[in-house]
């Protein structure tokens, strides 16, 4: 999917405004350094979670039309669930707009956009790749001078890295978990996720007044 491409809010795929105003923030969010064309981090948006919703309960309806009227029912039910986590981390996360993060690898974009954050910069634009000394460096000047507060680690990868561009600097570390590695499964699990995810960004940077 390309980058952008899924944002709607109504439920369906007529996001062309919502892509514009995204790529015009995560320009700004992400200055300095070249991005992957396709970000696959859909699910870190509830408004793309939200647009497939219709698309599922049709599917589901073409599929097994005797139970079209709940499969109806839940997609009503699920939209409103979706509104209202989003409505929740916006409120949770407007204290600590416009203070300044580094990510572990550049996943963040939708999540970003959605809850109006500005990332300082990804410590690797692909987690396959480990970044060399120059990249190092740069981050770590990044942090000194553009007034970054945390630098966020992620369960998966090498956390040594984090560490070394910490060195030298006032910023606190956090850890963010794109995949839920650590919650429990269960049909909560999305919610969990993304409250967790907007827990994690509230209690790293909301360490200044």
């Amino acid at each position: 999917m390309v980058h952008g491409s899924a944002h709607s809010d109504d439920g369906h795929e007529d996001g062309h405004n919502d892509h514009s105003d995204h790529e015009n923030a995560h320009t700004e969010a992400h200055a300095g350094h070249a991005h992957l064309s396709v970000d696959p981090h859909i699910w870190l948006d509830p408004k793309n979670a939200k647009a497939l919703v219709p698309h599922i309960e049709q599917t589901l309806a073409e599929a097994d039309p005797a139970n079209a009227a709940r499969y109806r029912t839940n997609a009503e039910a699920l939209m409103a669930k979706l509104d209202l986590l989003t409505s929740d981390v916006a409120a949770e996360l407007g204290a600590v707009k416009g203070r300044g993060f580094v990510v572990f690898h550049d996943a963040y974009q939708y999540f970003e956009v959605r809850f109006g954050l500005q990332s300082s910069g990804a410590i690797t634009l692909s987690p396959e790749i480990l970044p060399g000394a120059e990249r190092v460096a740069e981050i770590r000047e990044r942090i000194r001078t553009s007034g970054v507060v945390c630098v966020f680690a992620e369960p998966q990868f090498e956390p040594k890295l984090v560490s070394t561009v910490l060195e030298g600097s006032e910023a606190t570390s956090g850890v963010l978990d794109p995949l839920g590695t650590s919650l429990d499964q269960g049909p909560d699990l999305y919610f969990d996720l993304i409250r967790d995810m907007a827990r994690s960004f509230r209690s790293c940077l909301d360490t200044v007044s």
